[in-house]
């Protein structure tokens, strides 16, 4: 095996050049951290939240895990796409993908965008993520490879808890994908912090439906927290709003499911009454929006 090429403080670095390398590694060394652009783990590590003894950094893997793919119906989005490089895709610009612009206008800055990996925010699994709603929202799958081959698991079964992932410790996240809703599909995202933009959330919510003559044949809903600290659909709204007609009565009656349905809990950041009014009036503005208001 090839020698790590940094040893400091007691912190080895393992940087291999290929997919292939990087699986033999970890498999030899399962208690490996697995690092791409180190925009979350780096902090963590200067704010003593996490100590790890050995690193595997896979930012060095991007000819082989840099792409955004359309194979039949499924887009695929390789693990190490930074937020930049996602912004540039052509098929946001359709309606069933106005979630990822509205997402990527209020990510970080610049220069974070410019860094942050789609599969690194996913497998962040916090809260604070931006895109695990949008891709639970999408029925996205997570594709996890290791040197015994590949598998794939719906993201929903993926983030477990906060800062827990079902990722076997021989297992690097390769790809996320998800099935192209179709036409008639519109989508739409929205967060909200102490500020408009460099924004950590107070709470983000992702809304993919299909609405026609007003009334509402398919919707997917998913928030930051639903019923706990980690992102979560929200399904007793989704059946309740699935084949009425997008009306104020069925919006009030929306917004009074997601109430019972959202069990929150009060931080330092915002109290639970707070976050919950706030995604009440999310929720009754996207579904406006993916109603073909403006």
């Amino acid at each position: 095996m090839e020698q790590p090429l940094l040893n400091r403080s007691e912190m080895v670095i393992f940087q291999p050049s290929s997919l292939k390398e990087s699986l033999k590694i970890l498999n030899e060394n399962p208690d490996s951290v697995i690092m791409a652009n180190a925009t979350d783990l780096w902090p963590r590590i200067r704010n003593g939240e996490v100590s790890p003894k050995k690193i595997l950094d896979i930012s060095g893997l991007t000819s082989e895990l840099s792409y955004v793919k359309k194979e039949g119906n499924t887009i695929k989005i390789g693990a190490l796409v930074t937020v930049s490089q996602l912004e540039q895709e052509s098929f946001l610009n359709e309606d069933r993908f106005s979630a990822f612009k509205d997402l990527i206008s209020k990510f970080g800055s610049p220069q974070i965008r410019n860094m942050a990996t789609v599969g690194g925010n996913v497998c962040a699994a916090s809260s604070s993520e931006d895109f695990i709603p949008l891709f639970l929202a999408l029925n996205a799958k997570v594709k996890l490879s290791s040197v015994d081959g590949e598998r794939y698991m719906n993201i929903e079964k993926f983030v477990i808890g906060k800062r827990k992932i079902n990722r076997r410790a021989n297992e690097i996240v390769t790809e996320i994908s998800f099935e192209d809703p179709g036409l008639g599909y519109r989508s739409a995202f929205e967060k909200i912090g102490r500020r408009n933009i460099l924004i950590i959330n107070l709470v983000n919510l992702a809304v993919v439906g299909k609405i026609l003559e007003n009334r509402i044949e398919d919707v997917r809903i998913a928030a930051n927290r639903v019923k706990g600290k980690i992102p979560e659909r929200a399904k007793a709204t989704e059946e309740f709003l699935k084949g009425k007609k997008l009306d104020e009565q069925t919006l009030n009656g929306a917004k009074k499911m997601f109430s019972d349905e959202l069990v929150l809990t009060d931080d330092i950041r915002a109290s639970a009454f707070y976050r919950k009014a706030l995604l009440l009036t999310m929720l009754e503005r996207l579904l406006k929006r993916i109603g073909g208001a403006k």
